[in-house]
């Protein structure tokens, strides 16, 4: 497959599976719509999920001290923070890699990253300004590795667990297994 890359490493099949209004939102500059990354981390030593989105489309909540913006999408509330991301391309003879950097000025992560010891799983969602209660596409499976972070970014990159090293067939034809052939 042929990539596109002003769009993230979304290849031509994947394109086929969004709506028009998502087509319209990529590629048409007089467009309303924009497209919106969330972000879904997960995993031992988070203690509950941590939900990102790279756009915001209202205030999620409000104190004397500051204002939180995000998205609100299937009830469930993703804080913004700019995100840079570089979606897995459908190669075949690659393994699916996303380059990830997060904009932390707030220093919301840098707690939650030194305190995890395993590498955490990741979802992206993308979905439009305008329908946030709908899937233009989903990449789930990830985990999240190589995690490094300074004063005002956390960088990753997020694969895909390899199934390379695992046997096939997973038994060999040994008599206790297959009795049948000896």
């Amino acid at each position: 497959m042929e990539s596109i890359y002003g769009i993230g490493g979304i290849t031509l099949s994947r394109l086929g599976t969004l709506s028009p209004a998502a087509l319209k939102a990529m590629f048409s500059p007089e467009s309303s719509d924009t497209l919106i990354t969330l972000l879904t981390i997960s995993g031992s030593g988070i203690t509950s999920p941590i939900y990102l989105a790279d756009g915001y489309t209202k205030r999620i909540s409000e104190t004397a001290d500051e204002v939180i913006y995000g998205v609100t999408s299937n009830s469930v509330d993703y804080t913004f923070l700019p995100i840079e991301i570089t979606l897995p391309s459908e190669e075949q003879d690659a393994t699916p890699r996303c380059s990830l950097t997060i904009h932390d000025v707030t220093r919301y992560l840098t707690p939650i990253i030194r305190s995890i010891n395993q590498a955490p799983s990741v979802n992206i969602k993308l979905v439009l300004n305008s329908s946030p209660n709908v899937i233009e596409a989903e990449f789930d499976g990830l985990l999240m590795s190589g995690i490094s972070y300074n004063a005002s970014t956390v960088t990753a990159e997020l694969t895909v667990e390899s199934m390379d090293s695992e046997p096939f067939p997973a038994h060999t034809c040994t008599p206790s297994y297959f009795p049948g052939l000896f």
